[in-house]
C-alpha cells in the first residue's frame, strides 16, 4: 500500500527551507492530491516514480507558497519516495536547483521526471 503526503506534511517540509506563507491552501491540496488521481479504480499514475513526479510538478507549478515552491516540490517528491521505500541518490544542490528551475519553466514533462527519479534510485543503477 502506498503512503501519501498530506498538505500539512508539505507545509512542514516547506517550512524547513522557507518562512514564506501559504498563499493558497486550495492549490496546495490540489497538488498534493494529484498522485492519487484515478479513474474507475485505476491510478492515472501507476508507478511510484510517476506519482512522485506528478507531486513534484504539481507543487512546483501550483505556486501555493509565497516562496520556496520549487524546493517544496523537490522535498515532497523525495520524501514521498522515501516513505514508500525508495531512496534516491544524492545529487549536488546546483543540479537539483537547475532541474527544478526547468520544471518550473515546463522544460521537463512529468514522464521525463519520472524516468529521471527512477534513474536516481540506486536499485535501478547499471554498471557501465
Amino acid at each position: 500500500m502506498t503512503d501519501y503526503l498530506s498538505a500539512d506534511d508539505v507545509v512542514d517540509l516547506h517550512d524547513m527551507v522557507s518562512s514564506a506563507a501559504v498563499i493558497s491552501r486550495t492549490k496546495l491540496e490540489g497538488a498534493v492530491g494529484r498522485p492519487q488521481a484515478s479513474w474507475n479504480g485505476v491510478f492515472l499514475h501507476a508507478s511510484i516514480y510517476q506519482q512522485a513526479s506528478v507531486l513534484m510538478h504539481a507543487i512546483c507549478q501550483a505556486h501555493a507558497f509565497e516562496d520556496g515552491n520549487k524546493r517544496a516540490g523537490w522535498m515532497a517528491a523525495v520524501t514521498f519516495l522515501r516513505i514508500n521505500g525508495v531512496e534516491v541518490s544524492r545529487i549536488p544542490a546546483e543540479q537539483m536547483a537547475s532541474y527544478m528551475e526547468e520544471v518550473a519553466m515546463h522544460v521537463h514533462t512529468e514522464e521525463d521526471t519520472a524516468y529521471w527519479l527512477a534513474a536516481l534510485d540506486p536499485r535501478n543503477a547499471r554498471e557501465l
